[in-house]
């Protein structure tokens, strides 16, 4: 009985004991659910975890990227302060000095200062104004053009020296604006290059003038003292001395004789003369050499006196000076030379004006006067603009609409600076107004021992008057009567350009030689037959009787077919 309670007891205690583990093992259950639960939501949290950081370590490395090139700038904007510090130093240092400045800045006199100079601004802007309305009325009408214009170029010694671009650029303007122009002479008043000698000087002049030539505008030139070869008795270049322009092509005389409007020339070329016409109004250009000799004068001089009815422009080198006076004053034999010179011109109605350069000293670059009906005009820009002036054409334009009251304006375009301009001032553009005479043939008797030159000076001269019946060179008959060959020592050429030549009553036996340049039929009369075939020459070739000439029972000799030149010679 003991026995069963105590075992009683002991069930009793098992299963109150057991009850207790049952309990405890629901509760450790219940436990391990919850941390199962909590393990379960721990992992979704450390995935989630996880992913923040993933996308923190992006964040950190765009944020490391950015810190980089913030670095960067402010490594830039240390240095810009550090320049920054120097300027203001620098600043602050220029700042005292104007400082000390001011403090000694008179205030009151800059106050009287500047109303004088606004009061001197008022004054000028005043004169602006009144220039600006004579200008605006010229600008509106630069340049008029009714009949035709010359060019004159001059003293481009140091253009061709050490400037030949603003030379080309100076005839390339003449060639473009030709047409506008209608430009019938272009005039070269000598002083072509610096150093007569100086072979690259003759070639840039050259490659320049070349282009009057290729686009067919008429030219030509007269020799300066720097054209010449150098004289140390008058210090500059000699009449009588050499050049060497005929070597070049532009100024090659034996091409320019084949040009229609060429007249003639000497001294191989150093002289030239030209011809151009207008309707019934015929002119003639004749080019002197700087202190021409006596052969050139009484070149020229046989020229004038055998074109009565030609209007003449004697172009030269030294004339007219800027002072109304004559020759370049420094020089005492210029001065001689142009007195005389002007002496010479006041021969001849016809010679309505002259063209020089050359003068340097004597009151400016420009000037023109009236003697009777001549205009003389002088024109040299060569000084100007540090050598540079001598890039400027001087236009003379010839208003022919009104044949009673001929106008010539003077314009003036200089091209040595930008931008390229019409000059005008009083001196730079005016007018004259000449008397031309109207072209008719004329009968004009020529002096005893009047000399008539070849291109290479020789020439003939006659011991009585000759007289010449209807004669110019520019197309007519040239008829020598009572023509005397006494004293005769060289060839006679006559450059009558399609004109006939009769010369009558003479000794074939003194010999000479007659030359014709022209083309197509030419007539001369003789009393003689050339003493063989051999001695008529056509185009350079010797003809026989029958081929290219023929002989008449009238004493003629004519030649057919001729292009460029004809000889006859009686030896």
């Amino acid at each position: 009985m003991i026995l069963l309670i105590i075992m009683g007891v002991v069930v009793s205690n098992y299963t109150s004991a057991l009850n207790v583990k049952d309990a405890q093992v629901t509760n450790d259950q219940n436990q391990i659910s919850l941390l199962q639960n909590q393990n379960a939501t721990l992992q979704d949290q450390a995935a989630s975890d996880n992913s923040t950081i993933s996308s923190d370590n992006k964040t950190i490395s765009s944020l490391k990227t950015e810190i980089t090139s913030l670095q960067a700038q402010v490594g830039s904007e240390e240095s810009s302060v550090t320049q920054l510090q120097t300027q203001i130093q620098a600043s602050t240092s220029r700042l005292s000095y104007d400082n000390e400045e001011l403090g000694s800045f008179n205030v009151t006199a800059a106050n009287a200062q500047i109303a004088l100079d606004n009061s001197d601004i008022t004054l000028l802007n005043q004169k602006i104004s009144n220039l600006q309305t004579q200008v605006d009325p010229l600008e509106a009408t630069l340049p008029t053009i009714d009949g035709f214009s010359i060019v004159q170029i001059t003293d481009t010694q140091y253009l061709s020296d050490s400037d030949s671009a603003l030379f080309d650029g100076l005839t390339s303007w003449i060639v473009n604006n030709n047409g506008s122009l209608n430009i019938e002479m272009v005039i070269h008043t000598g002083d072509i290059v610096q150093n007569a000698k100086n072979a690259g000087d003759w070639v840039n002049a050259s490659n320049a003038m070349i282009q009057l030539y290729n686009a067919g505008i008429p030219y030509c030139w007269d020799a300066g003292n720097h054209d010449t070869f150098y004289n140390p008795v008058v210090g500059a270049g000699s009449p009588n001395a050499g050049w060497l322009g005929e070597n070049y092509p532009a100024f090659n005389v034996t091409a320019m004789r084949l040009l229609p409007y060429w007249v003639g020339d000497i001294n191989d070329g150093k002289d030239t003369a030209v011809k151009f016409s207008y309707g019934n109004y015929k002119f003639m250009v004749i080019n002197i050499e700087y202190d021409a000799n006596q052969t050139v004068l009484d070149w020229m001089d046989t020229l004038l006196q055998c074109n009565p009815n030609v209007n003449v422009i004697v172009a030269t080198h030294n004339f007219l000076n800027g002072i109304d006076t004559y020759g370049y004053t420094v020089n005492p034999t210029d001065v001689a030379w142009a007195t005389n010179f002007e002496a010479l011109l006041n021969n001849y109605r016809n010679v309505f004006m002259t063209l020089n350069g050359h003068d340097i000293d004597d009151g400016g670059t420009t000037n023109n006067t009236r003697v009777g009906n001549r205009e003389e005009c002088f024109f040299n820009m060569q000084e100007v603009d540090g050598q540079t002036g001598a890039a400027t054409a001087r236009i003379y334009a010839f208003n022919m609409s009104n044949l009673a009251k001929t106008v010539v304006n003077a314009y003036t375009y200089q091209l040595y600076l930008t931008p390229n301009q019409y000059l005008l001032d009083s001196l730079d553009q005016f007018s004259f107004s000449p008397t031309l005479i109207p072209y008719s043939p004329s009968t004009v008797t020529i002096n005893a021992n009047t000399p008539f030159f070849d291109a290479d000076r020789n020439s003939v001269s006659f011991s009585s008057s000759v007289t010449l019946n209807s004669f110019s060179q520019n197309g007519d008959t040239l008829t020598f009567n009572n023509l005397a060959l006494n004293g005769a020592t060289s060839s006679f050429n006559v450059t009558t350009l399609d004109s006939n030549i009769t010369i009558s009553k003479f000794d074939p036996n003194n010999g000479i030689s007659y030359t014709v340049n022209g083309n197509g039929s030419q007539t001369f009369s003789v009393n003689a037959l050339p003493v063989s075939d051999i001695s008529v020459n056509i185009d350079g070739t010797p003809a026989t009787q029958g081929n290219g000439w023929s002989y008449y029972s009238n004493d003629e000799i004519t030649v057919t077919g001729a292009t460029s030149k004809v000889v006859i010679t009686f030896l």
